[in-house]
């Protein structure tokens, strides 16, 4: 099942601004380690249903990557 592009690009940007506060890092880091993951790749591809979990979820999913 694949995401609409509007909601999905949201939904990146929220993953991104969250993984900066948990890291503690600038957003452009977050951002490099986002779209170098697996969960983006995997959401981007619309692999799996990455789309549908929480945004916590991921983001504890990038942090373990």
């Amino acid at each position: 099942m694949n995401a609409d592009p509007v909601l999905l690009q949201m939904k990146y940007s929220r993953i991104v601004a969250l993984l900066a506060k948990r890291k503690n890092i600038s957003m452009l880091e977050a951002l490099t380690i986002f779209y170098h993951s697996q969960v983006y790749q995997l959401m981007s591809e619309g692999i799996s249903d990455m789309h549908c979990m929480s945004d916590e979820y991921l983001v504890q999913e990038l942090m373990m990557e």
